[in-house]
């Protein structure tokens, strides 16, 4: 067979089309059908699947000089990396080690970004040089680069190190978040099963959502970013969280709210039919193409309900279901990304409950595997990646953080043991060497 030619298979993360903010945001549910795949190939057991590319457009955070953009890129590649990583993949390459300020130099002036950026004109006592290199064709098409405007001081307090600056290289902070994954997740290493939980509390608070004693919770986390139209619909453990919090408006629509990087407000609601590229529900824009559903009880209790799609095409009553993940769900299991598709209204999969005072709708479909999940914009704020190196002699964790609250969280070993109890600050990465 010709399998026997091929040693691996690389894979891009772009999400096609020119909404650049989906990049690394979709497909995952896609990579574990294409590791299942491999199985049925005729590939050799060590086939290697390297993501080969992936990179942020357009231009650079140090160019547009807003740390949020520059740190929401980070927190993406971080994502990206530990979600692919459990999916299947053996590894992960960063589009360019080092491009010049604006993104460049590129013959199409096509600009993107990178952990490290060349500007040799900040070097202490460097007179006459220029702010791009006398080969860069794109000159400056998203205006001046406002990190050339702003001092060592203040570039330092946004994270990128004066004493690289003085150096002409600026360290921008997906270089940190790509490096508590490669310095220790080293080659040989494997994913191990992990997820992160729902919180076990006697009141009913998640992670991010505290529940008052009169009963009043505000889903927590910050601002919802993955509230946009493209963003796969999934499943996963509660937190309590906006990527989690749902209203079902007047139309019968299931919407939800926020902002993206640029902060501009975004609405969207899911679709009515699945993706045919993604193989399940995306968020779409509130007019005719988001479903209309209705909520029909189940028991005389009212405690779980049918989703009925009222506008989907053909003849029979189809209902939201959710569908597992190839390949058990790799390192994460079904709990942690399951899709969310259009089916029979009397499978099982086909339950849910919808609790109107949290927003959240709620699936126990996959309760055997450790408890209910959450249907969720993307994935969640609060994620983990763990890793065995290839001795099986130490154990690394990965502990991301998007939120824009701090998190507490306990570490349990295979049978349930507390191994660790911390906490990680708002936006950040940890890395936990057991």
């Amino acid at each position: 067979p010709a399998s026997k030619f091929v040693d691996g298979t690389a894979i891009h993360w772009y999400a096609g089309g020119m909404d650049r903010l989906l990049d690394g945001a979709v497909g995952q549910a896609n990579m574990h059908r294409f590791v299942s795949m491999l199985k049925y190939q005729n590939v050799s057991d060590d086939h290697l699947v390297l993501g080969s590319e992936a990179c942020h457009c357009p231009t650079t955070g140090y160019a547009g000089g807003d740390l949020t953009v520059a740190w929401a890129r980070a927190e993406r590649y971080a994502h990206t990396i530990l979600a692919d990583l459990a999916a299947g993949s053996n590894g992960w390459v960063e589009w360019n080690m080092l491009l010049d300020s604006i993104g460049g130099p590129n013959h199409l002036g096509n600009l993107c970004d990178a952990p490290l950026l060349a500007v040799p004109h900040r070097v202490n006592g460097q007179h006459n040089i220029s702010e791009l290199p006398d080969f860069e064709r794109a000159d400056f098409p998203f205006g001046p680069v406002i990190g050339d405007a702003r001092t060592r001081e203040e570039l330092n307090s946004m994270g990128m190190p004066a004493e690289y600056l003085d150096r002409g290289v600026v360290v921008q902070p997906m270089f940190y978040y790509m490096g508590h994954i490669s310095r220790h997740v080293r080659p040989g290493s494997k994913a191990v099963h992990a997820l992160v939980d729902h919180a076990e509390s006697e009141t009913g608070s998640r992670t991010f959502r505290l529940t008052s004693g009169d009963n009043v919770s505000v889903a927590g986390g910050g601002i919802n970013n993955l509230a946009r139209v493209g963003v796969e619909v999934t499943l996963w453990p509660c937190e309590g969280s906006t990527r989690q919090e749902w209203v079902m408006n007047d139309k019968g629509q299931f919407q939800v709210f926020g902002h993206d990087w640029l902060g501009k407000p975004t609405s969207s609601c899911i679709g009515k039919t699945p993706d045919v590229s993604f193989h399940g529900m995306l968020l779409t824009a509130c007019d005719e193409t988001a479903g209309s559903f209705r909520a029909t009880p189940l028991n005389e209790t009212l405690s779980t309900i049918n989703i009925i799609v009222d506008n989907s095409n053909g003849m029979n009553e189809k209902c939201l279901i959710a569908l597992p993940l190839q390949g058990n769900g790799g390192a994460t299991g079904h709990r942690g990304g399951a899709q969310i598709n259009i089916g029979n209204c009397d499978a099982e999969s086909a339950i849910w409950r919808f609790d109107e005072s949290t927003g959240e709708v709620l699936s126990n479909f996959f309760e055997k595997e450790g408890g209910e999940t959450c249907l969720t914009t993307g994935w969640p704020f609060l994620q983990v990646g763990a890793f065995v190196d290839k001795e099986e002699q130490n154990r690394t964790l990965i502990v991301l953080n998007e939120a824009s609250d701090p998190a507490n969280y306990v570490v349990r070993g295979d049978v349930g043991e507390i191994l660790l109890t911390n906490s990680i600050p708002a936006h950040s990465i940890q890395t936990v060497i057991l």
